[in-house]
């Protein structure tokens, strides 16, 4: 417990290292997220991976059995913001979604929504900036999960928006 005390309150000592290890700690204590580990290995450690299991997490049903969670943050010295990445992974269905704060697509600001199918991007929209500790990032966007899903329509066998933006995105 002292430990995710001094990471909360001493975020400048922040770098992936340290982050993902904390991200790490944090899936491993949360219910329907197993097999959490790091990506490509514990050494280079540049996201955090996990198997879900959606009904345990999400509390409500899932038309898949299990869906992956894929976590990176990134500290670069030169930007003004942290950089990350969540993504949701259904492998089932073949889509994915997720938030990305980068330097790419500035049109829509520095964070945005992403909604992908097989390898195309299907949507891409201006997403709610969250400059707060990444655990605190990764708990916010996981909460907004279940809208998400009530968002996803398929047609023909691919997913789409229903509208943009759902509340507090």
């Amino acid at each position: 417990m002292a430990s995710l005390f001094v990471f909360l309150a001493h975020r400048s000592l922040l770098d992936q290292h340290t982050a993902h290890g904390e991200i790490q700690t944090w899936l491993r204590n949360q219910g329907g997220c197993r097999d959490v580990r790091y990506a490509p290995s514990s050494i280079r450690r540049h996201e955090v991976c996990a198997t879900v299991d959606p009904e345990i997490l999400l509390g409500e049903p899932y038309p898949s059995e299990t869906a992956d969670l894929r976590v990176e943050f990134e500290f670069p010295d030169d930007a003004g913001y942290d950089y990350y990445e969540i993504q949701w992974v259904d492998g089932e269905r073949n889509y994915s979604f997720g938030w990305h704060q980068d330097e790419t697509h500035p049109d829509l600001g520095k964070c945005h929504f992403q909604l992908d199918h097989r390898d195309e991007t299907v949507a891409r929209n201006p997403a709610v900036f969250h400059d707060s500790h990444p655990v605190n990032v990764l708990e916010q966007r996981l909460s907004l999960v279940p809208s998400i899903l009530e968002l996803v329509t398929w047609k023909n066998d691919r997913p789409a928006l229903s509208r943009w933006p759902p509340e507090e995105m």
